[in-house]
């Protein structure tokens, strides 16, 4: 392990060397775009992996890079870890603030069948992170603990809120907030983790757009509407 940490510092040394005339900032730009790619395969890896499995030669080999780098980079696999949920947390903001105006003016159901669209487009746009969930939350660790806190808390207390406006106002009934939520977020998430059985099964590609629409329709329509089908309504015979 140290001769990885002195290999590390020394290619971080001479990182630092530029050859003369070598803008500044081409150096940056070089740097920033090995720290992305890391980045990008350590998603992919901790996704398909989980953590423990992975390596960070691994990781290295994935990107391009030398091992080194990670060291230089990130210090240890664990921090990087950490890195890779924020660049993952920070893509999903993006779509949530985008659309967070639409939720303005909206009545409790309304807000609620938006957010679970929300959390549908989500989850499609990039399933590694319910993967990297998933892969986390089957054992108590460190790890899941720092992600509970610092990202999954606050998003579930989204859907905390909306819900408790609803039974608020009487336009759902009472129930424990922790069921309805984790049935709500574990439909809208978990079938994307699991995308492969679903494509061998049926056929269906669930990141498609249309299936993704249809997917999200189908969930709010089973929420708020149920399975069993209603009596049509009687048309009152002519006179």
């Amino acid at each position: 392990m140290k001769a990885r940490v002195k290999d590390g510092t020394q290619t971080a040394i001479q990182a630092r060397r530029r050859a003369p005339g070598r803008p500044k900032n081409v150096e940056r730009e070089s740097r920033d775009q090995t720290r992305e790619q890391l980045l990008d395969a350590s998603i992919v890896l901790f996704a398909r992996h989980g953590f423990d499995a992975v390596t960070t030669g691994q990781i290295a080999e994935a990107a391009g890079v030398t091992q080194s780098m990670v060291h230089y980079h990130f210090g240890s696999k664990s921090k990087l870890w950490e890195e890779a949920m924020a660049r993952l947390m920070h893509r999903r903001g993006r779509l949530f603030r985008a659309q967070a105006r639409d939720l303005i003016g909206l009545d409790p159901v309304e807000k609620l069948k938006a957010l679970i669209r929300r959390l549908v487009e989500a989850n499609a746009e990039n399933p590694d992170y319910v993967r990297i969930v998933v892969q986390e939350g089957t054992t108590p660790t460190p790890r899941l603990k720092w992600l509970v806190e610092t990202y999954l808390r606050p998003g579930f207390g989204v859907f905390d809120q909306a819900l408790r406006e609803a039974m608020d106002a009487g336009a759902i009934p009472r129930r424990p907030i922790h069921d309805v939520t984790n049935a709500i977020t574990s439909a809208a998430s978990l079938s994307f983790a699991l995308h492969a059985v679903v494509e061998d099964l049926y056929g269906v590609d669930l990141t498609d757009p249309e299936r993704v629409r249809s997917f999200a329709d189908t969930i709010v329509d089973v929420i708020f509407a149920g399975l069993l089908a209603r009596p049509a309504a009687r048309v009152p015979a002519e006179a």
